[in-house]
């Protein structure tokens, strides 16, 4: 949901108003809420590349993209957990 130019230029107009460390913590605040937005921009494009390509070289292989999203997201484990917390994920779907 984006916010209007006037709801934008209303919320300026308060920030006009306040003290200048209430400004700086919301300067902070708004950093990381940026950073944030930037990570999951980049998390949500990476994997419609990751999709995108999976499914070029698999054509007949459907996927779930929340199985998907999953790859790279835990870290480093012997080949045989990762198999078990695919084989569990996988039946958890299956059940639904």
């Amino acid at each position: 949901m984006g916010a209007t130019v006037e709801q934008v230029e209303q919320l300026l107009n308060l920030l006009r108003e306040v003290d200048l460390s209430t400004l700086l913590a919301f300067d902070r605040k708004l950093h990381l809420l940026l950073e944030q937005k930037g990570e999951e921009r980049l998390r949500t494009q990476q994997s419609i590349t990751i999709q995108e390509e999976f499914c070029q070289r698999y054509p007949h292989m459907p996927i779930d993209p929340d199985l998907l999203a999953l790859v790279g997201v835990q870290p480093a484990n012997p080949v045989e957990e990762d198999k078990t917390l695919l084989r569990e994920a996988i039946a958890w779907r299956l059940q639904d």
